[in-house]
């Protein structure tokens, strides 16, 4: 392998990594504050990403897209806490995975009746700009998916970790009842965390649409994504950055290194190194092991 196809691969694992990344933080955000898997998540990336793509398309301008996908994807947090996560607040976890998975092919339905003649896919209008780092190429879509992730994913870890909001909403996310006790607003502070969240894998699915395009597949990489989430730890937010750059590595090495002996072998490794590590680790990298006394 020469120095041109490691730094290719490199770059591209970057890319996608942090991409996954994003993806996994919208697990992370709510299953700190519900201890359940949101499993409408890759419905509402799908969701966010093909509204982006349809107005953009009605000439309203890239930007204009991305903000009114980032309001559908948060607003569509709020629901999803209000309609699913409250109703079932103290039943098992599994109620809330169901319900989600419900939720989810309600918003692929949604998806497909709102996008009609685009639902077969499309890209963004972005420049079509190239830039070259030595054997490197770097095209626009690649620095606009690399830029926002990047972006995304430090400002989000440093609001929960720098700011008055951060703190309220970890103490919330770790001891309900000791948050209340000291006066916080416990259920407004859980729908923003689901708010967030949903703002999170809007942006993250409009950065996914522009490195990959826009296409019914989407919500598939959001699956990869809660690999990455497993490998980091479901309470992790910070840790979601390494967990994300691992499959990011595994997947674009690995579908390099062995696609010509087991063909198809990139979309599979993501689940191969997340069950490597949970069984060393059931709790993730970075996840908070839990001591029941019994």
């Amino acid at each position: 392998m020469d120095a041109a196809i490691i730094g290719s691969l490199t770059v591209g694992s970057v890319i996608i990594g942090f991409v996954y990344s994003v993806l996994a933080l919208g697990f992370n955000l709510v299953y700190r504050v519900n201890k359940s898997l949101n499993l409408a998540h890759p419905g509402l990336v799908l969701l966010a990403a093909y509204a982006a793509l349809i107005i953009s398309a009605q000439g309203l301008g890239l930007a204009i897209a991305i903000a009114a996908a980032s309001l559908i994807g948060f607003a569509a947090g709020l629901v999803l806490e209000r309609g699913a996560a409250r109703p079932l607040l103290g039943r098992s976890p599994v109620a809330l995975i169901a319900a989600t998975l419900g939720i989810y092919y309600i918003l692929r339905g949604i998806t497909i009746k709102f996008a009609s003649d685009y639902w077969s896919g499309g890209a963004y209008s972005l420049p079509q700009v190239t830039l070259g780092f030595g054997p490197v190429m770097l095209t626009s879509a690649d620095v606009v998916a690399l830029t926002a992730s990047m972006l995304l994913l430090l400002s989000i870890i440093a609001i929960h970790r720098f700011t008055k909001l951060g703190v309220a909403m970890r103490a919330v996310a770790e001891n309900p009842y000791g948050a209340a006790g000291y006066g916080l607003p416990v259920r407004k502070l859980t729908a923003l965390s689901w708010g967030i969240a949903g703002l999170v894998g809007a942006l993250g699915g409009i950065a996914l649409g522009a490195e990959a395009g826009v296409s019914p597949y989407l919500d598939s990489y959001v699956l990869k994504a809660l690999a990455a989430s497993l490998v980091a730890g479901l309470d992790s937010v910070a840790g979601i950055v390494v967990g994300g750059l691992i499959l990011g590595f595994a997947e674009q090495f690995g579908s390099y290194a062995f696609s010509y002996y087991l063909p198809g072998f990139g979309d599979v490794v993501a689940y191969v190194v997340m069950l490597g590590v949970l069984a060393l680790k059931p709790y993730g990298l970075f996840g908070t092991e839990k001591i029941e006394r019994i």
